[in-house]
């Protein structure tokens, strides 16, 4: 299953970065701040890439999932949270080493302050994941084909509102159906 393959691919991304940022204390950084400017810079550019490759993964599944290709979505959301939340560990992690070796060089460092907001927001996307799967197993509102008929046949008659019209009601404030 492509699942289980693109779960041992961001496992592997994950344990990489894990190890890696365990080999580099910065505490060891004292005196070298071109080196911590440079390191702290791949950090943060590892880091960006570590929250493409979890969205990648949720919009994969997701997609998955909207197309009904998913067999135990329960089982399914359990997998794919557990491996988002690491995620998220480990891009909070990366933030702060990041953050150190910038510290430490007294530099500058190109989009790190973007980078820990990502990291600082990714928990509360990953919940706003886990609602949106829960809506899967929702029951559905059962069309009312009386209104889709009586739609239809006003929207033959020119008896419907164009969409020019609704665009310039809503951007002067006004409610999205006409009263």
């Amino acid at each position: 299953m492509a699942t289980d393959m693109l779960d041992r691919l961001q496992e592997n991304k994950l344990r990489g970065l894990e190890e890696l940022m365990d080999s580099h204390p910065t505490a060891a950084m004292g005196g070298q701040e071109d080196q911590a400017a440079a390191i702290a810079d791949f950090f943060v550019d590892e880091g960006i890439g570590m929250r493409q490759s979890c969205l990648r993964l949720w919009e994969y599944n997701w997609e998955m999932a909207l197309a009904g290709k998913v067999v135990d979505r329960r089982e399914r959301a359990a997998q794919l949270r557990s491996l988002l939340e690491r995620g998220a560990r480990v891009l909070s992690r990366d933030a702060a080493v990041a953050r150190a070796l910038a510290d430490l060089s007294g530099r500058d460092i190109a989009r790190l302050a973007q980078f820990e907001e990502q990291a600082k927001a990714f928990p509360i996307w990953i919940e706003e994941c886990a609602a949106r799967w829960e809506l899967l197993d929702r029951p559905h509102k059962p069309l009312d084909r009386e209104q889709i008929d009586r739609a239809g046949a006003e929207f033959e008659r020119g008896e419907c509102e164009s969409v020019s019209d609704i665009l310039a009601r809503l951007e002067q404030g006004g409610p999205l159906v006409r009263e």
